[in-house]
């Protein structure tokens, strides 16, 4: 008995224990689902602070605070990468936000959040310029399950890159859908406008060919009406009338408000008595040393100007230190009457979108397919050099070209300004050949594009059947010019090839930056007969007074050769303001070019031509006898504030 009676006070200590462990085990476990528990709390309340951040367009540090949450593994990362990513766009730091969904494990996302992630891989490729990019990006998008507002988002990016690409009919499709989704007046209006801008830069023969095709949307129809109406009346009494006409046609079209409104009368920029100027550039980052150089030439212009007493005050905004929007708000608090730059075009666009622009804005880059009432744009636009070599090439009388350009983003783009300016001016592209800037030599790509690889290798064939025979190699005869879209440096290296491929009879165009604004006779005998149009600053004969070239010898040395035209830019920044009301009609004689203002508030600029001849960049006359060298001209630069 004694032992039954030990046995169960055992087994009653064993229960206690192995009770007493059970409870250690539960509050350890309570213990940890606390502590798991408290971590996820303070995630999630961490999570909505960096949402009242963004909100509060504080996006560096709802950025930062986003990234940090992210770092952490958990069932929401990659969500929180997607949301630091549009942070991180908002600032902007494209290279972070890139970075951040670059780590995205796309099969783990809903269709929502991969709409989300395509919008945000687009907007990067836009803001990089890369349209081809945005576009792959955009068809990943499911548009039908899109929320109102990112259909208003995805049909502007997709506007912008049909834009870019030179695909203006797609981009006008895009706008007119776009026109759908847009609650504000003002924004309807300014797509309006830019739809006709976009109609504007198509070629006659698009144009008509549009026109002449059955078309399923009234509204494009009544797009293409009105464009046919402006080009046909372009000025004139005559001009209301036909508009008129065209309204009674399209009576429910969205055109409408702009005939309403006065949109195609010629107003002016109403600059009485402007006292304070807001210049809005970078400081630092990838733009710079390049707004640097736009500033120099700015404040050259502003302390040269005859009566010290009639100018306004000029204050600088640095553009890097907060929201473009937020920049814009403070300068017109500050009192500011005039606005010149941004100088980025995202910013230029973001400023466009967000602000009803009660104060003018005269941007220093050029955003195609944007209009907005009070926003001119100036830039030194490669589709002005463009057109102009373009207009040259066809005065000569050439028809078949050949397009040489880098393989690079820029060199695309290029290449298609090119095609597109030459084929709407009735030329043929036989061909696109691009060409690595790295390169030493240049051999291959000429010889590739002018065929002469073909010839010798018909000659190899003929060898081996006949033997020896005396041979010289032929390129292809059915090309009379050649436009090279290269730098001095790379042009050197591939001009002399045309001759060595017996091409030397083949006109050569090239762009403003195939002279470096600095004679250099020995270097620049390889770049002998090619063409040119370029800025009249970099010619003393062209642009002459206290603001030339030489004038400014001490400014100019500040900076590397490929600087020059943005001192000029900035001279014409500050000039231009005292005669933008004129520039309608009236060109102004600036040191980039001829400035003109269209009716869509972009000041195009008319360049000057030259050639290399004999190591010498030598001015030639720009209408129907373009080899003749022209006397000098007497311009200065003497109207401003």
């Amino acid at each position: 008995m004694e032992y039954y009676t030990k046995l169960i006070l055992k087994s009653q200590d064993i229960i206690k224990l192995s009770l007493l462990s059970v409870l250690l085990i539960m509050s350890g476990c309570a213990l940890q689902n606390d502590w798991y528990g408290s971590a996820a709390s303070k995630a999630g309340a961490e999570e909505r602070r960096a949402g009242k951040l963004f909100e509060r367009d504080h996006y560096g540090d709802a950025a930062l605070l986003y990234q940090r949450l992210a770092q952490q593994p958990s069932a929401r990362q990659d969500i929180l990468r997607l949301k630091a990513a549009q942070a991180f766009l908002k600032i902007p730091r494209d290279d972070q936000a890139r970075k951040n969904l670059n780590l995205i494990v796309v099969e783990k996302l809903t269709g929502k959040q991969s709409n989300q992630l395509n919008l945000m891989y687009a907007q990067l490729d836009l803001n990089s310029a890369n349209a081809e990019l945005a576009l792959d990006h955009l068809k990943g998008v499911s548009v039908s399950s899109l929320e109102r507002s990112e259909k208003a988002q995805y049909y502007e990016m997709s506007a912008f890159a049909y834009a870019l690409a030179g695909e203006f009919v797609n981009s006008v499709y895009a706008r007119i859908k776009l026109d759908l989704y847009l609650h504000s007046e003002q924004k309807k209006q300014s797509n309006n406008g830019a739809i006709l801008e976009l109609l504007s830069l198509m070629s006659e023969q698009t144009l008509e060919q549009q026109l002449q095709e059955p078309q399923t949307s009234i509204v494009y129809s009544g797009w293409l009406a009105l464009e046919e109406t402006r080009r046909t009346y372009p000025s004139g009494g005559e001009r209301q009338q036909a508009f008129n006409g065209w309204a009674s046609q399209y009576p429910e079209h969205p055109g409408q408000t702009l005939i309403s409104s006065g949109y195609f009368l010629v107003s002016g920029f109403k600059l009485s008595n402007i006292s304070m100027i807001a210049v809005f550039l970078p400081e630092s980052g990838p733009y710079g040393s390049y707004a640097a150089a736009i500033k120099a030439g700015f404040v050259a212009a502003y302390n040269r100007q005859e009566h010290a007493g009639s100018r306004p005050d000029v204050r600088f905004y640095d553009t890097q230190q907060a929201h473009i929007s937020t920049i814009y708000r403070k300068a017109v608090a500050d009192g500011a009457q005039l606005v010149i730059g941004p100088l980025n075009k995202k910013y230029i666009k973001e400023l466009a979108e967000r602000n009803d622009l009660s104060v003018p804005v005269i941007a220093l880059n050029y955003v195609e397919g944007l209009v907005k009432s009070n926003l001119y744009q100036f830039a030194l636009s490669p589709i002005d050099e463009v057109q102009q070599a373009v207009q040259q090439a066809g005065l000569a009388g050439h028809k078949n070209a050949i397009i040489l350009a880098p393989r690079t983003a820029d060199g695309q783009r290029m290449s298609q300004y090119l095609q597109h300016a030459w084929e709407a001016s009735g030329g043929n592209i036989l061909q696109v050949q691009t060409f690595d800037q790295k390169a030493k030599d240049y051999s291959f790509p000429v010889r590739g594009m002018l065929s002469v690889n073909e010839s010798r290798a018909r000659f190899q064939q003929l060898q081996k059947v006949i033997g020896i025979v005396e041979y010289q190699p032929r390129r292809r005869q059915d090309i009379d010019v050649i436009f090279l879209a290269a730098s001095d440096k790379n042009a050197r290296l591939i001009n002399p090839h045309f001759y060595h491929n017996r091409a030397g009879s083949v006109a050569v165009y090239g762009l403003a930056k195939v002279y470096s604004g600095y004679a250099d006779k020995n270097k620049d005998m390889d770049l002998e007969g090619i063409s040119f149009c370029t800025i009249p600053w970099l010619f003393e004969e062209s642009y002459q007074g206290d603001l030339s070239m030489s004038s400014l010898q001490d400014i100019r040395e500040q900076f590397p050769q490929r600087y020059l035209s943005l001192i000029a830019f900035g001279i014409d920044a500050y000039a231009v303001v005292a005669n933008i009301n004129d520039l309608a009609t009236i060109p102004y004689y600036g040191a980039t070019g001829d400035l003109l203002l269209n009716e869509y508030n972009r000041i195009a600029r008319q360049l000057v031509c030259a050639k290399f001849k004999n190591g010498e960049a030598t001015l030639i006359q720009m209408a129907e006898e373009p080899e003749k060298e022209i006397q000098n001209r007497d311009i200065f630069s003497g109207n401003t504030l």
